[in-house]
């Protein structure tokens, strides 16, 4: 099998059978529960972002497709590798570990500064509009916050929109990157949906350490059955979202684990009681139905009646049947809820100075990153749409508003989603997840990677499609 990496013009020859790539891979992904069994944590704390860095330029290098399946299990796995190391060394506000995703993710930049000319395409356009809005933050920031606050927020505006970048410009190697793609999200979606589960049934030492250090009320009780399941994740809400992309990529094909891994996954996914990515599932799955050719419907239809049935018996068990019918009521008495109070409160309150701020207070003054900076005002945001503005200013927040809509009716309107599954499950996966701004700024950190690398998926199917189609790639 013979592959071109997009614009280099060198060719690369893919083995059949066991190529030696995967001996670091396992390696890397045992060594820190290994560590942690002879209570070497310590060690794990600093070596583990090293070795990720180090395996992820190594794929990045040679091995594109690989390259994209590591980032991603980075993202699925990395907070619990965190807790495992908490558990054993001490709770640690600011983990060295976290870094590992953000750091091998970056490494898309090298791609964006390799390929710069590729960026003229009309089809990467609103991707690169969107990535000067994020530069203007990002000054605006280091005048308002500081440099360090700033850099350390641009890491989650950024790195998402580079990553989709990446994808796009590497639009020939489009059916390896679709078909690891798949494995990693049936794998990852198994992985984590039985792990919620056994979290939800009897919450482990360090899953229960970690939710009395971090003082988070809303991520339950450390105590059997009274768990918002956040599984692998640091919480519910980004464990939800984790959860809302993985399964609707199970919509893009076939295979015998994609049916156990839909039973644990939807059921972890109910239990995290995360209704913003419901309503965001919701949203991609009324898009599949609409792009999906008729027999697919017909089989992804069976196939969600299968998985209903055998879920029936675990979401029907007492202390969840509960838990699912008090949240679910709180949405038909949506007027009543005390969440939703809150966030109108909220929008009373800050709506008016959201988009009062021509310059804005830039990327470091709020979220994680404000709690660097002494002069950060807003912790969290609860708004997306008012995030973007009072963050990114008028200019920077209409620059990234009307990339992320401009790509998003590029590739949700493109006619090659009627022809590629896989491409219409990209396309619903970055509507799901731009459905729900109105909650959360999901367009940035690891919400975010879902987002733009799909849009960014989609326009590689565009263009890889389109080759020899001189009316869809426009230069």
């Amino acid at each position: 099998m013979v592959s071109t990496i997009a614009g280099r013009g060198v060719v690369r020859t893919v083995r059949h059978g066991f190529d030696k790539i995967w001996i670091p891979i396992i390696l890397f992904w045992v060594f820190p529960f290994a560590f942690y069994l002879v209570h070497l944590s310590s060690v794990t704390n600093y070596l583990f972002p090293v070795a990720a860095f180090a395996l992820g330029m190594a794929l990045y290098r040679s091995h594109p497709a690989l390259y994209l399946s590591h980032t991603w299990w980075l993202w699925f796995i990395t907070p619990e590798i965190r807790r495992l190391v908490d558990y054993q060394i001490g709770f640690q506000p600011i983990s060295l570990i976290m870094l590992s995703p953000y750091l091998v993710t970056g490494l898309a930049f090298f791609t964006v500064i390799t390929y710069l000319p590729q960026l003229r395409y009309k089809a990467l356009f609103p991707m690169v509009l969107a990535l000067f809005g994020v530069i203007y933050g990002y000054l605006v920031g280091i005048i308002n916050a500081g440099i360090m606050p700033a850099t350390f927020g641009l890491l989650n505006w950024i790195l998402p929109i580079l990553f989709g970048l990446h994808t796009a410009i590497y639009w020939r190697e489009y059916e390896g990157f679709k078909r690891t793609i798949y494995r990693t999200f049936v794998w990852g979606t198994l992985v984590m949906g039985l792990y919620g589960l056994f979290q939800f049934m009897d919450p482990p030492p360090w899953d229960r350490y970690w939710m009395i250090s971090s003082k988070m009320l809303s991520i339950g009780l450390p105590l059997p059955f009274h768990v918002r399941i956040f599984s692998t994740m640091n919480s519910p809400g980004p464990f939800a979202m984790e959860l809302m992309g993985t399964l609707l990529m199970l919509a893009a094909g076939g295979g015998f684990w994609r049916l156990p891994a839909a039973v644990f996954g939807y059921s972890a996914f109910l239990l995290s009681l995360v209704r913003t990515a419901w309503g965001g599932w919701a949203v991609g799955i009324l898009y599949l139905i609409y792009r999906f050719k008729p027999k697919n419907l017909i089989r992804y239809f069976f196939g969600a009646l299968l998985v209903a049935m055998l879920a029936l018996p675990v979401l029907t068990f007492g202390p969840i049947a509960k838990d699912l019918n008090n949240r679910f009521a709180s949405i038909q008495h949506v007027q009543q809820n005390a969440s939703y109070q809150t966030r109108v409160s909220f929008y009373e309150h800050f709506l008016g100075e959201a988009f009062d701020t021509p310059i804005g207070q830039g990327i470091g003054n709020v979220g994680v990153a404000a709690r660097l900076s002494s002069s950060g005002h807003v912790v969290d945001f609860d708004s997306g749409i008012m995030e973007i503005p009072y963050v990114l200013g008028w200019l920077g927040g209409s620059l990234f508003f009307l990339g992320t809509v401009w790509i998003s009716l590029y590739v949700s309107l493109s006619k090659w989603t009627k022809l590629d599954p896989f491409m219409a499950v990209s396309s619903a996966i970055a509507l799901a997840t731009l459905s729900t701004i109105p909650l959360f700024n999901n367009l940035i950190g690891t919400a975010g990677m879902f987002f733009w690398a799909f849009v960014g998926m989609a326009v590689a199917g565009i263009r890889y499609h389109g080759l020899h189609d001189p009316h869809t790639i426009t230069s």
